[in-house]
């Protein structure tokens, strides 16, 4: 027993020698294909340093800042237009006048209804003092009164409705209706007699696309141009951006107004064709927008350490139209890994960043 206890002793040791020199022999195979392991083949390019100024375009419309449809507060014929198109008037001036003979008539019969209840109070206040009459005659005779001098009041409103003025100091736009049409008020629509337009102050009225709108905050610098002025650039600012967007073929857009610097010769209604100055950096970090990438945890870009392709995670900053700034995660002289050349009729080996581009 003692022999045979030997005998396996010894075969358990030399098996557990094997399996040892094996291992060794393992890792250092490994080892040594690690390290001879080949550079991959991709394309490569230096971060850079350099300037980069994103921009945002948009297409719009040019308004003036105050328009006014003028329109009448009563019924009646129009015996007047005082006024041509692209006239200049000035705040308070008359616009056109509306026939009266029948509100001077009711101007009248109100009046002499309030001159009687008024002489009909005098005279029950005079026996009330003395107690001859009732207290409740001469609270009605009150009550006639105001009711009387209401009515006069609103009939001498109404007359002075037949007056239309300017509430503002502008431009006739466009041709105003004639004399002779009757015109009425209106509660959803009413009658546009004129429209009156400070043209010394215009607006553009633009959309943004939701994927530039962060781009875009007040009191950006704007250029724009118009048709109507071949070589001729304007400036603006951003001065309101809505929070409520508008839906256009399932795209989202986000209304902005830019108020014009200097609006001679600018005309309502004329398009213009608009670059918002978004941001401006120098000697920022560069990269192509083509080699950012983004995962659960964040973008990232794959660089070239030792040959060998790792994730980068990093942080960017403003964006231009094909290069994007690198705020952390990179540093002078790393070699970012570009996507594969295209290939085939469909592109189908191209590979595509987060910005699709």
């Amino acid at each position: 027993m003692a022999a045979l206890g030997n005998t396996i002793l010894k075969y358990k040791s030399w098996l557990i020698a094997i399996l040892v020199i094996a291992g060794t022999a393992q890792l250092s195979y490994t080892w040594y294909q690690n390290k001879n392991k080949p550079a991959v083949n991709v394309r490569t390019a230096a971060v850079e340093r350099g300037d980069l100024i994103s921009y945002v375009s948009a297409t719009g419309t040019i308004k003036p800042v105050n328009s006014v449809d003028i329109s009448s507060k009563i019924t009646g014929l129009i015996r007047q237009v005082g006024v041509n198109e692209n006239e200049q008037v000035t705040a308070g001036q008359v616009l056109a006048v509306l026939d009266d003979t029948h509100l001077r008539a009711m101007v009248m019969q109100a009046q002499s209804k309030l001159n009687n209840a008024a002489a009909n109070l005098e005279r029950l206040e005079r026996l009330g003092a003395s107690g001859a009459i009732a207290l409740q005659q001469l609270d009605a005779a009150r009550m006639e009164y105001e009711v009387a001098r209401a009515a006069c009041d609103d009939a001498v409103a109404q007359l002075g409705d037949t007056i239309i003025k300017a509430p503002i100091s502008g431009t006739v736009i466009g041709k105003p209706i004639p004399a002779g049409q009757t015109v009425a008020p209106g509660i959803s629509t009413p009658m546009v007699l004129m429209t009156i337009a400070d043209m010394s102050k215009m607006q553009i009225e633009t959309q943004v696309d939701e994927s530039d709108i962060g781009k875009v905050v007040e009191g950006q610098q704007v250029t724009f141009t118009v048709d109507a002025y071949s070589g001729r650039t304007f400036t603006g600012t951003v001065s309101n951006i809505s929070q409520k967007a508008n839906i256009q073929q399932n795209v989202v857009y986000y209304p902005v107004i830019i108020d014009v610097d200097a609006a001679a010769g600018l005309k309502p209604t004329m398009t213009a064709r608009v670059t918002i100055h978004a941001g401006e950096v120098k000697n920022a970090l560069l990269v192509p927008l083509t080699v950012v990438k983004e995962n659960k945890a964040g973008r990232y870009i794959q660089v070239l350490q030792d040959g060998q392709p790792q994730n980068v995670t990093v942080t960017t900053g403003l964006m231009g139209d094909d290069k994007v700034e690198v705020l952390s995660g990179l540093k002078d002289g790393d070699q970012l890994i570009l996507p594969q050349a295209k290939t085939g009729p469909n592109n189908s080996g191209a590979a595509r960043g987060m910005f699709g581009r």
